[in-house]
């Protein structure tokens, strides 16, 4: 190999040589070209979804009262689940707050001394599984009845108390339904007892039709989920048989059943987060008109309950309920009709 000539400048310096390129076809030069082809491939998807989606809303919007009547019927659809789940939760949230302190309430005889009831009170206070205990007399138990209700007006029309007096058991914490419903037995069979009464039976009938709502609920929202796919699905092939026309135009100049079908699949989008939010308008409308006899109702029993309202958890899960079903419902459709333009069934 010959020596490599020294180029030095007229001061006597040595002049410095250019950076020889990468040759044509190298590595380097491979790698610039895919780096700038992605770089243009993830802008272009970009800019087409943006621009997609954006001509999917304005066609909805040109048919504003049809398009309104669509998400309405999908508000509905995911509505009904929605305030069943509610529904199911605040029953729920009411049963657990009755069952941290099951009470057993003895009736009574009206007839019962004072002595006899002393004997029954006795008997409460020593008994080691009873935490505590109350006793209510006919006086009492009817001055609040009337406090509550607002009804003395019948109550005097009778001329004599019809409510018997109560001697209200709070039993210690531990004991298992078994032990509470022993207790209440033992209590039952006291004389002077006319009825014992267990709070942790409503408790467990509150928990079996919970149960039985929250199967109900599943059956429902699958049922009304094929409404809302078909309904979605419907309006999706209208919108396909009103652009045949230019759908046929963009197969002949090469367009795939993809591109194609995007659109649709933004409107059925659309569609979908339309109902979820109208349906989020429904359930805070129901609430609002049923809050306020609900509040009446528990004040009657002294409670302190407050019904719950939809949450993130439900507003996220209707939101990504109503895209899912909107793009499956578009999805389904198009795969149907679309690729049958050309008269190419599937």
């Amino acid at each position: 190999m010959l020596p490599r000539k020294s180029v030095r400048n007229k001061d006597g310096s040595r002049k410095k040589q250019p950076e020889a390129s990468p040759p044509k076809g190298s590595d380097d030069e491979r790698g610039a070209a895919r780096k700038k082809t992605t770089a243009f491939s993830v802008a272009y998807l970009k800019s087409l979804h943006r621009q997609v989606a954006g001509d999917s809303l304005r066609r909805i919007f040109k048919t504003p009262f049809a398009s309104f009547l669509n998400c309405l019927m999908i508000a509905v659809a995911f509505a009904l689940p929605a305030i069943l789940v509610l529904l199911s939760n605040n029953l729920q949230t009411l049963g657990h707050g009755w069952e941290g302190q099951p009470r057993i309430s003895l009736y009574l005889e009206s007839k019962l001394g004072r002595d006899q009831i002393n004997r029954l009170r006795v008997e409460a206070r020593d008994d080691p599984d009873v935490e505590q205990f109350l006793y209510i007399s006919p006086d009492e138990g009817l001055n609040d009845f009337q406090k509550k209700t607002r009804m003395k007006g019948v109550i005097d029309a009778l001329g004599f108390n019809p409510l018997p007096g109560v001697l209200e058991l709070t039993p210690r914490e531990g004991l298992s339904a078994e032990q509470l419903n022993e207790l209440m037995k033992k209590y039952q069979v006291k004389q002077g007892v006319m009825e014992a009464r267990l709070d942790q039976e409503w408790v467990e009938r509150l928990a079996s039709i919970t149960q039985l709502l929250e199967r109900f609920t599943v059956i429902l929202s699958v049922l009304l989920g094929i409404i809302v796919l078909l309904t979605i699905g419907n309006t999706v092939r209208l919108s396909v048989e009103s652009r045949r026309a230019e759908i046929k135009v963009i197969k002949l100049v090469g367009g795939t059943d993809g591109f194609v079908t995007l659109p649709f699949l933004y409107m059925g989008m659309w569609y979908g987060l339309g109902g979820a939010l109208m349906a989020l308008l429904i359930i805070l409308g129901v609430l609002a008109a049923l809050m306020s006899g609900v509040l009446e109702l528990a004040a009657l029993y002294g409670s302190s309950f407050t019904p719950e309202g939809p949450g993130l958890a439900m507003f996220f899960s209707l939101l990504a309920a109503g895209v899912f079903l909107g793009v499956a419902g578009a999805a389904v459709s198009c795969y149907r009709h679309v690729r049958t333009v050309e008269g190419q069934p599937v």
